[in-house]
């Protein structure tokens, strides 16, 4: 074991650059060392700027609206201002650019000088995206951070990834890497796969500007038209429409690709297929004392900060929560299967003690950040407390006497996939009704008839929403059936931290109380409105927020202990 670190003296004077302000890991991490560690010497956050609004007025509003910021407000009040300014500086750039995409080149040689530590948590989450986009973001952006920190004066790199970088490897999977190897032991080259990439992506955007793919763009979007009841002779509907049409059957193209590249080489989807790649060409380009590989498993909502139950977006588990909190209680998954999940304030934790060994100079090349490992949640036991947090709610909170009576005592169990009560059964059902409903027997009287017809909007509501569960269990059986996951996560516990407000050991989670009293409110109040096309609730700080232009250079180095 390691000499305990003190977070508050490790990052003391010390200068951080961040990507990835914007997002859930990102903006929990710069208000928790915000909170507390005061003391530290800047953070540079890289943003990039939109349209005609600036970085620095993009990095104002998230502070100024984002909840996660709630606690500095309230603690700094009238003085946040003054606090946040003195310590944060926005720098325009963008990861998948070269030096970060940073222009003035007084400011790019003041960071190589002065940046103490890189934490690169800009990254594109979504399982299957376009493989442009997540080869542009996830991998290009990754060897532009580590490119950025070997021009460096002694900045090191905190990369952030995901447990999952290690593909379809079932049991208990280490901390390490292998960067020339596939999950399943193949030869893996980085620079030859990304380079492959590129020839595939060049042949589908050749073959999409074809005379052909016009022709088939023009036919689909007639085809739309009409089934719509709109006017195919309209010249300008039919050109807008077959381009929406080409965007899309492109993008399709794209996302098969990458799926079919992943599923090659060992991986669940796109997203850890391009991660894997990004580790790779950090471990190819810098010195392995200058890295560390930084894993978090399934990052839900926070335990205690920024306050219990905050959660951004509609994340990992987010629609599975939804879905069963719903007349869908029948979870296609494997009894007994790891469901990985750690709160994002135990991550924030465990990346700011990686930091810190780090910097140190007694860190691990990887570092995973998960519970499976040190105590275990199954799917199955994730089902019962999923619908127990439900039940609680609907019993004093449902919206109809349906949801107090019925669906407050109805219970989500896990399943196997060929289930009778299949997402699949369920959806031909409902598509026998919705064909009855809408040509109901001859002889029946016409007022019946027409009720039953109306009744069509119902069924088609429903189907939808089926389409959707059917398409999230699509997503999501590689990890709660098809795999057997389980993370050591032991690297993390052999850095003992003297501050308490620091420990990321997930030993202490009480599993039912998160997902009742923490995790499923959260979801409802931040997260579930999204799902239903509404705006989650805002914030409003009691003094608003203004960065100002720093007075003075930063802090100077103070002595690591």
């Amino acid at each position: 074991m390691n000499t305990p670190i003190s977070i508050k003296h490790s990052y003391a004077g010390r200068h951080v650059l961040l990507t990835g302000v914007t997002g859930f890991l990102g903006k929990v991490w710069l208000a928790m060392v915000l909170q507390h560690v005061p003391d530290i010497g800047r953070i540079y956050v890289l943003t990039r700027k939109k349209a005609l609004r600036p970085a620095a007025d993009r990095f104002e509003r998230q502070v100024a609206t984002s909840p996660c910021f709630r606690p500095l407000h309230e603690k700094y009040g009238a003085d946040m201002s003054r606090f946040i300014s003195e310590r944060v500086e926005v720098v325009s750039g963008d990861v998948s650019l070269p030096d970060m995409g940073v222009e003035d080149p007084e400011v790019l040689a003041r960071l190589r000088r002065d940046i103490d530590l890189v934490v690169n948590c800009a990254g594109l989450v979504d399982f299957d995206p376009d493989l442009r986009d997540a080869m542009t973001t996830n991998v290009d952006g990754a060897r532009n951070a580590a490119n950025f920190v070997a021009a460096c004066d002694k900045a090191v790199l905190l990369h952030i990834s995901t447990c999952y970088v290690t593909g379809k490897r079932n049991g208990l999977i280490p901390e390490d890497i292998r960067p020339d190897l596939s999950p399943d032991g193949q030869p893996f080259d980085v620079e030859v796969e990304c380079a492959d990439v590129q020839a595939s992506i060049d042949a589908i955007l050749a073959e999409h500007e074809s005379p052909e793919m016009d022709r088939r763009a023009h036919d689909d979007a007639i085809k739309q038209i009409r089934e719509k009841g709109g006017d195919e002779n309209n010249a300008m509907l039919v050109r807008n429409t077959a381009r929406r049409v080409k965007r899309n059957l492109l993008k399709d193209a794209m996302v098969a690709e990458g799926q079919r590249r992943a599923g090659r080489w060992g991986f669940t989807n796109i997203y850890t297929y391009t991660k894997n790649m990004a580790e790779a060409w950090i471990a190819r380009r810098l010195d392995p004392g200058r890295w560390s590989m930084f894993r978090p498993a399934i990052v839900e909502s926070a335990m205690s900060y920024p306050f219990p139950g905050w959660n951004q977006g509609f994340n990992t588990c987010g629609p599975l929560s939804y879905a069963l909190g719903s007349w869908f209680r029948h979870l296609p998954c494997k009894k007994g299967n790891p469901f990985d999940i750690i709160p994002v304030d135990y991550v924030c934790r465990g990346m700011a003690v990686a930091g810190a060994a780090l910097m140190r100079g007694e860190h691990a090349p990887v570092y995973q950040c998960g519970s499976s490992d040190l105590n275990l949640l199954t799917i199955d036991r994730a089902v019962e407390l999923v619908a127990l947090a439900h039940r609680k709610h609907l019993r004093t909170r449902g919206d109809t006497t349906l949801d107090r009576v019925v669906k407050s005592r109805w219970d989500a169990i896990a399943v196997t996939p060929d289930h009778p009560l299949r997402i699949e059964n369920v959806r031909k059902l409902t598509e026998s009704v919705d064909e009855w409903l809408r040509d109901p027997p001859k002889g029946w009287p016409e007022f019946i008839r027409r009720r039953l017809t109306d009744l069509v909007e119902h069924t088609e509501d429903a189907l939808e929403a089926i389409d959707k569960i059917e398409r999230m269990c699509e997503l999501y059986m590689p990890f709660i059936h098809d795999n057997h996951f389980a993370f050591v996560a032991r690297n993390l516990l052999r850095h003992p931290v003297v501050e308490p407000e620091w420990d990321c050991d997930p030993r202490s989670i009480d599993w039912r109380h998160y997902w009742i009293d923490v995790h499923i409110p959260g979801l409802r109040k931040w997260c579930f409105p999204l799902f239903e096309n509404k705006t989650p609730e805002s914030y409003a700080p009691r003094h608003p927020f203004r960065l100002r232009a720093p007075e003075a250079a930063p802090a100077p180095h103070a002595e690591v202990v």
